[in-house]
């Protein structure tokens, strides 16, 4: 859950990140205007976050910081221009402006926060399950059904044995001990999953942080977007809402999934309903069949990202590594379990 002094935890944390990709100016002013409402015993953000808090018990603090962030940043103008965000500016000023276009969009900041989750969809996350999934499929010979939990713009699975983006972005995530190849599979479905149709470009794009480093990010996307294989790889979609663990447990098993992806989803959930998801898929998964997840560490506190897979019928996550930086350039270390999986599944 979201109070008002768990987000300042979580602010306090994320300034200190390792990875200052553009969010950590924007954490300064809105853990400092949070300290001042509390001060004050009342203010817009409070307001905010204490209706979130009550419409949205099962969501974890930082998810609904990154949201939040998210909302402000499309009511403040244009981050290169808006004065929230010069460091040049007393920050008592910069607070008082944050505030002031709070209070203006109110109801666009509701809206998000209490409707939208955070569809921030990368052009390399596809890399870690491309690599695992593929592996795993030519190993067992399987044709591959998929579903991608919380698609967003449905990137992920269409990226799915595209050469271009493997070729591409693959030099930039250098695995420990291992090279793994490219590798064609045979997709007999591919299903991306979410509670709204992934088509809202303009939310896509403001999921993107206020820097050049972003800006280079969603660049790649809409490279990626624009290869062949992508534009020709046929996704179904269908409007499901992870926390229905019957009807996501149900959907595995009627459409025969043997593949399940899911790429910074999970955590947007506190523990038990987690716990729901991954037993609502392990327990209809078809076999042979993996589920891949990839989460922020530390539910985005800590840099990098875990790479667990769990196999049919079984809630244990096999640990294979972990991703130094949750846009997947780096390095993954192998975890504990990789040298198994990859001697039996890959």
């Amino acid at each position: 859950m979201a109070t008002s002094a768990e987000v300042r935890t979580v602010l306090e944390v994320l300034r200190s990140h390792p990875h200052k990709q553009g969010w950590q100016t924007f954490y300064g002013v809105l853990q400092t205007a949070f300290v001042d409402e509390e001060a004050a015993g009342r203010g817009i953000l409070t307001h905010v976050t204490a209706v979130h808090h009550e419409s949205r018990p099962n969501a974890t603090a930082s998810h609904y910081v990154s949201l939040l962030c998210i909302a402000l940043k499309g009511v403040i103008g244009d981050w290169r221009d808006s004065p929230v965000l010069d460091e040049s500016l007393d920050m008592s000023q910069r607070v008082k402006l944050l505030t002031a276009a709070a209070e203006a969009g109110e109801d666009e900041i509701l809206d998000i926060v209490l409707t939208k989750q955070n569809s921030f969809s990368g052009a390399r996350r596809f890399l870690v399950p491309q690599i695992i999934v593929s592996h795993f499929a030519h190993r067992h010979g399987i044709r591959v059904r998929l579903a991608d939990l919380g698609t967003g713009a449905g990137l992920l699975p269409r990226q799915l044995n595209d050469r271009a983006s493997f070729e591409r972005f693959s030099p930039d995530l250098t695995w420990e001990s291992w090279k793994p190849s490219f590798v064609e599979v045979d997709y007999e479905q591919r299903w991306g999953l979410d509670r709204t149709s992934p088509k809202e470009v303009d939310w896509f794009r403001q999921c993107y942080g206020p820097s050049a480093y972003y800006d280079d990010r969603y660049a790649e996307l809409v490279w990626a977007f624009e290869q062949e294989a992508v534009k020709g790889a046929a996704l179904h979609t269908e409007n499901l809402d992870l926390l229905d663990a019957e009807a996501v447990a149900r959907f595995v098993h009627e459409h025969q999934i043997n593949v399940v992806t899911c790429s910074f989803v999970l955590y947007q959930w506190n523990p038990a309903v987690r716990k729901d998801v991954i037993n609502a898929v392990v327990g209809s998964l078809r076999a042979p069949g993996l589920f891949v997840s990839l989460e922020p560490t530390g539910d985005l506190l800590t840099p990098g990202a875990s790479i667990r897979v769990y196999l049919p019928g079984d809630s244990s996550p096999i640990e294979v590594g972990t991703v130094s930086d949750g846009h997947c350039i780096g390095t993954v270390a192998a975890g504990p379990d990789f040298d198994t999986f990859r001697r039996d599944h890959l």
